[in-house]
């Protein structure tokens, strides 16, 4: 939708766009919309981009060094330098903390473990919300899923409270849409398709399903999707559906399930801000194709006001919804744990970045 751009002055560019664009914004706060050094070619290995850190050593595969930027146009960072370090398993980062290596832990991966420091004077768990929606994936494409009656039922059968209990030590938000509390148009929609056995094997009776009808389930290596698939596979057995849990690599999971669209039922976190559009996407993986939906998509992003977009991003939201597209386990939180003597952590993570510039030691 960019027409062109033209310098205005030094510091000033302006962009044309070929009809009104809301997520434009959105999008230069981006990745791409990064401001590169005139010339740049070599994205893999030289430093580029603009904030209040400047790269000073970069340690592949086991930390980044960031110092101070002197010369940063805004607010300056409150602490000279901040040392990111990388963990190959949540024990060692867990004893890097416990052994005072480290500051902060910016992810608790394993949330069972946050009792190891419940006795710790020195330390404290912060809590916020992020964006990461944990979905139960059904491919819309494909029978049984391609019924509306069988998706609900998926989701019926379900008891959330419990799962998030038995998968991530009950941290975590029920939100019954692929919309986190923190977006003006969320809307708490965990009345629909609520908890109901009985009310899941009915609809797969309407549907036509025969009780002991086999599906898989391809469950990526992470946390949260291997510590649900067996409560999940145990719940859909009760109302009928026969899981065959099937572990996949990350290459597998992006080849056959998300590329290829080869799979009956998924589990993967969607961290993305701002990403309803891609259920308007019929190739996606989920093959998900609404005309409504889509129509609201559109329309939200070429509203007159935020009003208006917020109206239709949450006329969308409740169209995916009672539509089924997916069921959405819970919504993962920001847990950090910290020093105490560490101040500016930030509590909740709605990007694609970790806000550091306010870190400081106090």
């Amino acid at each position: 939708r960019v027409a062109g751009v033209t310098s205005v002055a030094d510091k000033q560019v302006r962009l044309t766009l070929t009809e009104r664009d809301n997520d434009l914004l959105y999008s230069l706060t981006q990745r791409g919309g990064v401001i590169f050094k005139k010339g740049t070619t070599d994205f893999a290995n030289a430093a580029n981009g603009t904030g209040p850190f400047e790269l000073a050593k970069w340690d592949k595969g086991s930390s980044i060094t960031l110092e101070r930027f002197a010369d940063y146009w805004g607010r300056r960072a409150d602490t000279a330098t901040v040392v990111f370090r990388y963990f190959a398993d949540a024990a060692a980062l867990s004893n890097a903390l416990l052994a005072g290596d480290i500051d902060v832990m910016t992810t608790v991966q394993s949330p069972e473990s946050l009792s190891a420091y419940d006795s710790r004077d020195d330390l404290r768990v912060q809590s916020g919300t992020t964006n990461c929606e944990v979905t139960l994936g059904m491919n819309n494409s494909r029978a049984p899923f391609n019924d509306v009656r069988v998706r609900t039922a998926v989701r019926q059968a379900l008891d959330k409270d419990a799962l998030i209990d038995a998968a991530w030590a009950g941290y975590g938000t029920r939100i019954g849409s692929f919309v986190p509390p923190t977006d003006e148009w969320y809307e708490d929609l965990t009345d629909i398709a609520p908890y109901d056995p009985a009310a899941a094997r009915k609809l797969l009776a309407e549907a036509g399903v025969e009780s002991g009808t086999e599906v898989s389930l391809d469950v990526p290596p992470i946390a949260y999707a291997t510590n649900s698939s067996e409560f999940i596979a145990a719940a859909l057995g009760d109302v009928g559906l026969t899981v065959t849990i099937t572990p996949v690599t990350w290459e597998e999971w992006l080849d056959r399930v998300f590329t290829k669209a080869d799979y009956d039922l998924t589990i993967v976190c969607h961290i993305e801000r701002n990403d309803m559009a891609i259920y308007a996407n019929p190739e996606y993986y989920f093959r998900f194709d609404n005309a409504d939906y889509q129509g609201f998509i559109t329309a939200a992003a070429s509203a007159a006001t935020p009003a208006e977009r917020s109206d239709n991003l949450r006329q969308a939201a409740r169209v995916l919804s009672e539509q089924s597209a997916s069921d959405w386990l819970w919504l993962i939180p920001n847990l950090q744990v910290a020093k105490r003597d560490v101040a500016g952590v930030p509590r909740n993570s709605v990007g694609d970045s970790y806000f550091a510039a306010r870190l400081e030691r106090v």
